[in-house]
């Protein structure tokens, strides 16, 4: 090595110094542990750039790099502190507490998803078996639905086996007759009072199909076309709804050809007694 080159080497040794110097007054800050305390184990020193075959290396720049290799009992963490600048461990620093604020609020996040699934979970198991128990309910409800009806029939029942008792020792049917009329009356009010079911009227009455279901049609004299001339099967009303309609016979009107013999038949009957 020639004067030049030595001279260099010294003057870049002191500001190395100097800069080492600078580097040892921010110990207490150096000591703190950070996250690059888990880089390699602290066992990896800075990769040094390839040196190209025939060329020269800067004096200066081997002497720095001699300073930044990694030296003997010391950790990865140490030798990497001492490259960094007061400002540039504050950042380090920063950037760990912001990492460890960021990594509670998802460890919170996630316990927070755990206790809504398990919420999520017995919620559906409460749904689960409010839906079993509706569904039992509502087989109870369809199974004992006509229980009060049925109650008050058997009422009437006993009424008509009280008859037929009577009747049997007796023999009195006309008392039986006024017995069944009794009980009749009985069940009608029953049904018409608590139940709000009524017979329909059909007889006189002008053609319903709402209410009337026409089995048979009738020429008639008497009743005028479209009137309800006879009931086969009475119909009732429940409320305001129609359960069972009147199964009727309709008056239609009288065609000419019957009319004509209508008229025949009543002359003959005129004529008859005057010539007997």
């Amino acid at each position: 090595m020639d004067d030049v080159e030595r001279k260099g080497a010294d003057e870049d040794g002191v500001l190395i110094k100097k800069r080492d110097a600078d580097y040892k007054k921010d110990n207490e800050i150096k000591d703190k542990e950070l996250p690059i305390d888990k880089l390699d184990g602290g066992k990896r020193g800075k990769a040094r750039s390839p040196k190209k075959k025939g060329e020269s290396r800067n004096p200066s720049v081997v002497a720095e790099e001699k300073v930044f290799e990694e030296k003997p009992g010391k950790t990865l963490k140490k030798n990497l502190l001492e490259r960094l600048d007061k400002k540039e461990i504050n950042a380090l620093l920063t950037a760990r507490k912001d990492l460890e604020e960021k990594n509670q609020i998802v460890q919170e996040k996630n316990n927070l998803i755990c206790e809504y699934e398990d919420l999520l979970k017995r919620k559906q198991a409460e749904f689960e078996n409010y839906r079993k128990r509706i569904i039992k309910e509502s087989e109870e409800n369809k199974k004992y639905a006509n229980a009060e009806i049925i109650l008050d029939i058997i009422t009437i029942m006993d009424n008509f086996d009280r008859a037929v008792d009577s009747t049997k020792s007796s023999r009195d049917f006309d008392g039986l007759l006024e017995g069944i009329i009794m009980i009749e009356k009985q069940f009608k009010d029953m049904l018409e009072k608590k139940y709000g079911v009524k017979k329909i009227e059909a007889v006189g009455k002008e053609f319903n199909p709402n209410c009337h279901d026409a089995i048979m049609m009738e020429e008639s004299e008497e009743y005028q076309e479209d009137t309800v001339v006879e009931d086969f099967q009475k119909g009732y009303i429940m409320h305001d709804r129609i359960i069972r309609p009147s199964k009727v016979k309709v008056a239609k009107a009288v065609s000419p050809v019957s009319q004509l013999n209508n008229n025949a038949n009543d002359k003959e009957e005129e004529e008859a007694p005057e010539k007997g």
